[in-house]
């Protein structure tokens, strides 16, 4: 949750457009989590063109607005540097991976 919670705090900002390298994504894997966030409802106006991708004319629609609300209890411990946000998101893997990284079936 901090992830999406991060991202579209970011965008909401405008201050510093998230990008792949702020959460470790490969940038093919940031756009697609972009365009979830688009299909879910949470963002609106991604600008797509071709292999051109800008967050700068995008916005968060009431959803997104609802959900950065809801999760507003992260702010308390959001990262002041953008260069610390991984660290700050691996509390989520790790809270919800349950040691199953190392397990093999």
């Amino acid at each position: 949750m901090r992830v999406i919670y991060s991202v579209l705090r970011e965008i909401d900002k405008g201050e510093s457009l998230p990008t792949a390298e702020d959460y470790g994504f490969k940038q093919r894997e940031f756009e697609n989590f972009i365009f979830d966030l688009e299909k879910g409802g949470y963002v609106e106006r991604v600008l797509r063109m071709d292999t051109f991708f800008s967050l700068k004319p995008a916005r968060l629609t009431k959803k997104g607005h609802d959900l950065v609300e809801e999760y507003k209890e992260l702010e308390k411990s959001y990262p002041k540097n953008k260069k610390d946000i991984i660290k700050w998101i691996q509390v989520d893997k790790e809270m919800y991976s349950n040691d199953a990284e190392g397990e093999e079936y």
